[in-house]
């Protein structure tokens, strides 16, 4: 509650004009008369209590206070603040990240800002709103949409999306979109106030943050790797309350569903703590659950796939420069070999050298670039390629070869120079092109480290798996461009989507295991919160700015002097009826 005119306050001087006359007006003594004794020993039954005889002596006195004050208050202009449009336009922007599901009272944050929404539109008929939701790319839901009904109806359709909000994008979208100036609301859980510029005065924000304190545990990191004994996973758990915590690990192999580690554990509010599991089963598919009582679930959960996941390439002294720059830009660590340190590395690292000796060495594939054993010769004409998972990003069709090496008779070729061979394919998985890189333009061309990059990811994913993900990330994927493209399935087999090629692949939004299929290949692959979305930041609510078209004086005040001219009256009746009972005052 506010006061609109707090110039007024100069009236409170009469209130204590009458106060100080009270203190000062002319007192009289009681006398006790002895013919009255008699009486009043008689009427004391029927006395009333000190106080309440105070009351009577002096009820003038108090109502004329009351009345005084409560004149002096309304003067001042009192009134409430309430959620109205200071504008033409009402923005909505609802944060849809994943910690919008931590709860209070059972009822998630995000169910509770749906109701908040429906309350203020409900305040505001026929004027226009705006819904968006957040993320790497904000999403118009509705545009300067009045129909009331439509408006719920959209409301109601939000769902969480489990990607980081990126909040900032949201609001730099809102500000592009109004021109007027506008009321923006905000609903999320956190926002900090650095995040407005100041002078923005053609808009009012205004932020709707949670401000219950919660209790979260979660795992922060869930890894595994092959051992000569099995397996050995380790997850590391953080508890962002105060108090100690107590709960239970379950890691379980989903591929057969077995349950392999139940182990309770204790952690303190503010830790972390680290937990080992070694010699475990062999699997390609973990999970790990911590078993709590907190308010945020989706962070009591986190997968692994186990695989080839090398992050180091061994590149052939040999090879010109810029096929080891093209293996650095894709993000591998690359350091360059002599043929004996490659075949130490075989095994942990990729291999890429022109020695063909290497297709028949170890049990790892190789990249080969160029031939060692052999002479090349002049071709000419355009470079085809097959449909091969090697081309879902990678367009090679202008690129200039002007020699090739021979190929190889049992290798399947991939691409080709007018007839000749130019990439081929072995059936163990080692991809060689016919070329030394200096006889192309191809680093010329954006196709090169895109090529790497998908021999890269075909050898390290070992055909059976698409990597991690997190909730709605696009990312290019090696797909075999089928007519019925990649279909995604869930780790139950519940058919979730069709994506028509892995060029344009979208990963689900709700973090879990899953199945692609390409071309009756199946390949899993895990979508895992970000660790942003780990973390629950207690907020608060506040306002920021006014806009421009402010419709009139009144806005955002509801005034309530006018709620007390009845009870003023009847203060003045009630006085004038003392008035006249008395005749005159004491």
């Amino acid at each position: 509650m506010g006061f609109d005119k707090l110039v007024n306050g100069w009236t409170v001087v009469f209130p204590l004009a009458v106060l100080l006359y009270y203190f000062f007006r002319k007192r009289y003594e009681t006398t006790t008369i002895s013919s009255t004794l008699f009486w009043e020993q008689s009427m004391r039954e029927t006395r009333v209590s000190p106080y309440l005889k105070n009351l009577q002596r002096n009820a003038l006195f108090y109502l004329q206070m009351a009345a005084l004050l409560l004149i002096v208050f309304i003067l001042l202009g009192p009134y409430l603040t309430k959620e109205e449009a200071v504008g033409g336009h009402t923005i909505l922007i609802v944060d849809t990240s994943a910690t919008m599901l931590a709860s209070n009272e059972g009822t998630s944050l995000f169910a509770r800002n749906q109701e908040a929404m429906k309350e203020l539109v409900a305040s505001r008929p026929g004027e226009p709103i705006t819904i968006m939701t957040t993320g790497k790319e904000p999403i118009v839901v509705i545009r300067e949409e009045t129909d009331g009904e439509a408006i719920m109806t959209a409301i109601d359709k939000l769902t969480v999306t489990y990607e980081h909000e990126y909040m900032e994008r949201a609001i730099e979208f809102a500000k592009s979109i109004t021109t007027t100036g506008a009321a923006i609301h905000i609903y999320t859980d956190s926002l900090d106030r650095a995040t407005f510029s100041e002078g923005e005065s053609a808009i009012a924000w205004t932020i709707h943050g949670d401000e219950n304190p919660k209790i979260n545990v979660s795992i922060d990191k869930f890894g595994a790797v092959k051992t000569p004994e099995g397996t050995e996973a380790i997850i590391r758990i953080t508890n962002d309350s105060d108090d100690t915590q107590i709960g239970a690990v379950h890691i379980k192999d989903l591929q057969t569903g077995n349950l392999l580690i139940d182990e309770a554990f204790s952690i303190d509010g503010g830790e972390e703590v680290l937990l080992s599991f070694k010699e475990l089963p062999e699997s390609k598919l973990l999970s790990a659950e911590i078993v709590v009582e907190d308010d945020y679930e989706v962070d009591n959960t986190a997968y692994v796939l186990l695989g080839n996941e090398t992050g180091e390439a061994v590149v052939d002294g040999h090879l010109h420069e810029l096929v080891k720059r093209a293996f650095e830009a894709v993000g591998l660590t690359v350091t360059t070999g002599s043929t004996t340190e490659m075949l130490a590395a075989q095994e942990e690292s990729i291999i890429v050298t022109n020695d063909v000796s290497f297709l028949k060495k170890g049990t790892k594939p190789v990249i080969i670039v160029g031939r060692n054993d052999k002479s090349t010769e002049p071709v000419a004409g355009a470079v085809q390629n097959t449909s091969d998972p090697l081309f879902t990003v990678a367009n090679i069709s202008d690129v200039y070869v002007s020699a090739l090496y021979p190929s190889f008779k049992s290798y399947t070729t991939i691409a080709t120079v007018g007839d000749k061979p130019f990439i081929q394919k072995s059936k163990r998985g080692d991809i060689v092109i016919l070329a030394d890189i200096e006889l192309t333009d191809w680093p010329l061309h954006p196709s090169f480290p895109l090529f790497v990059w998908s021999t890269v990811e075909l050898l390290r994913s070992e055909t059976d798996s698409l990597g991690l993900f997190v909730p709605n990330e696009r990312k290019a994927v090696l797909s075999g461009r089928t007519e019925n493209g990649l279909e995604i399935y869930t780790i139950d087999d519940e058919y979730f989507t069709t994506i028509t090629d892995g060029s344009s692949f979208i990963a689900p939004t709700r973090p879990g295991i899953y199945k692609a299929l390409d071309g009756g290949v199946e390949k899993m692959f895990a979508v895992q919160l970000e660790k942003s979305e780990k973390e629950l930041v207690q907020g608060s609510s506040y306002q920021i700015g006014h806009a421009e078209n402010v419709k009139g004086n009144e806005e955002g005040k509801n005034r309530i002097g006018w709620l007390f001219l009845v009870p003023l009256l009847l203060l003045l009746l009630i006085e004038w009826e003392v008035q006249r009972r008395r005749g005159y005052p004491n």
